[in-house]
């Protein structure tokens, strides 16, 4: 099976190189393992130190929505990711702006992790100016895209290696501390997923949407379909280990954290609270390896985002919604879709130099469960309703728990994230209006 894309000069095509294993490591790369330090502190404030049950119900969330990614990739295994399965599965203009909703998603992924890593590289080493560390970042995670998937799993796998490596001695140091007599003084405690005295389902909600925030981007695994070796068989499994695998990472170092320091009001900063749980568990050695975990995870979580992104783009620049010419041109030697890549870098960097973090953050939800939403009907749709596939539990229920929950914990979010998510589909509207001449222009649909 060959699928042939037209360039300025001559048939390219995406080269198949990426095996379940390289897969797997992609989204646990983008959703990054040591992803809790970036949202901790907060996260403890919102769900009263209960984090880890926070993360327990959105990892339960995202599994089905997982299990529905591994459905539509199995059936349409073209990059493009939620816009190419919500557009084939539904509806061509609402895959627009399913695509147009979880690109916010790709494009701020990048956003947020080279801005975390500037700002803790520049502490770390204050001579060199943030702007100069962004430039850093930016440059590596591109060239590296550039070069092209192969050359950006073997990274991956090397910097997911050290930060899981990273991550387990942390979760090590803390169990000792806490045999040690440290904060809890025991192992076995309820306390990290119930406080009696806070815990409530708005709580729950609250907690599980914010705890949404770092499984974002075990999707970008359906991105690569067409770069995947075995993509029907391997997409669907890859979601699932990787949504399975972050999730299990993520519950540990949040359940630990709260037992070595219960009482989570006392930070001193909670932009940085696990690096003082840390401190208090292992010294400035841990506490130091900790933040340099945060520094390769710009590189891990940089490098699948803006990946993801640049192949969202190429599919739409494919199905001719964006310029054809522009967005599907590929490299005569990489075969990667560079002007894309380039492209991502620009936003990457003027995005870290001029947009406050906690918006960022919050703007992802918007758009990743929005997303998310689009996935889970479109199983239904097509599979139960067009294909006539009668397996309730698989093509209606399980979907439709996946829709539903998402939808509940999007429906959670704050109103400065609708006001400016709504904001973008607004001008995604206008954009596909005009291009389609007020929706009467179907946009062609790629064919594997």
């Amino acid at each position: 099976m060959t699928e042939q894309t037209q360039n300025s000069s001559s048939n390219q095509q995406l080269k198949r190189v990426l095996k379940l294993k390289d897969l797997a490591i992609y989204g646990i790369a983008f959703m990054t393992p040591i992803a809790p330090a970036y949202i901790y502190g907060s996260a403890s404030a919102t769900t009263g130190g209960t984090l880890a049950m926070a993360y327990l119900i959105a990892m339960v969330a995202m599994l089905f929505t997982a299990t529905s990614y591994g459905k539509m990739a199995g059936a349409f295994p073209v990059a493009g990711s939620t816009y190419s399965y919500t557009q084939k599965g539904i509806n061509h203009h609402l895959g627009f702006f399913a695509g147009w909703a979880i690109y916010l998603d790709y494009v701020l992924v990048p956003l947020i992790v080279f801005i975390t890593g500037a700002l803790y590289a520049n502490a770390a080493v204050p001579e060199v100016p943030f702007f100069v560390w962004v430039l850093i970042i930016a440059g590596v995670v591109t060239v590296v895209n550039c070069i092209g998937v192969q050359m950006a799993a073997k990274t991956n796998l090397i910097l997911v290696a050290v930060m899981g490596a990273i991550v387990v001695m942390f979760i090590m140091v803390c169990a000792k501390a806490v045999m040690g007599g440290a904060g809890e003084g025991v192992l076995i405690s309820s306390r990290p997923f119930y406080n009696p005295e806070l815990t409530n389902i708005n709580v729950l909600v609250a907690g599980g949407a914010l705890a949404c925030f770092s499984f974002l981007g075990f999707d970008s695994i359906t991105t690569m379909a067409e770069e995947a070796i075995e993509p029907k068989k391997d997409i669907g499994r890859a979601a699932i280990i990787a949504c399975v695998a972050g999730g299990t990472i993520f519950i540990i170092q949040a359940y630990v954290a709260q037992l070595v320091w219960p009482d989570y009001t006392t930070f001193e900063s909670a932009d940085t609270a696990l690096f003082e749980v840390a401190q208090l568990a292992g010294g400035t050695l841990m506490s130091g390896l900790y933040t340099f975990a945060v520094i390769l995870s710009t590189f891990t979580a940089g490098i699948a985002g803006q990946s993801s992104a640049a192949r969202l783009m190429y599919g739409m620049g494919r199905d001719e919604v964006l310029p054809k010419k522009f967005f599907t041109y590929l490299h005569p030697k990489y075969q990667t879709p560079i002007f894309n890549i380039l492209i991502m870098c620009v936003v990457g960097i003027v995005g870290s130099l001029v947009l406050d973090l906690t918006l960022v953050c919050e703007l992802m939800n918007f758009g990743g469960l929005f997303g998310f939403m689009c996935v889970n009907l479109s199983v239904i749709v097509y599979f139960f309703f067009r294909k006539k596939e009668r397996n309730v539990i698989k093509y209606l229920i399980l979907p439709g728990l996946g829709f539903i929950i998402c939808c509940y914990l999007w429906l959670n979010l704050s109103r400065l994230s609708f006001i400016v998510g709504f904001s973008w589909l607004l001008i995604g509207f206008i954009f596909a209006a005009v291009s389609t001449k007020g929706f009467k222009i179907k946009p062609k649909i790629y064919e594997e």
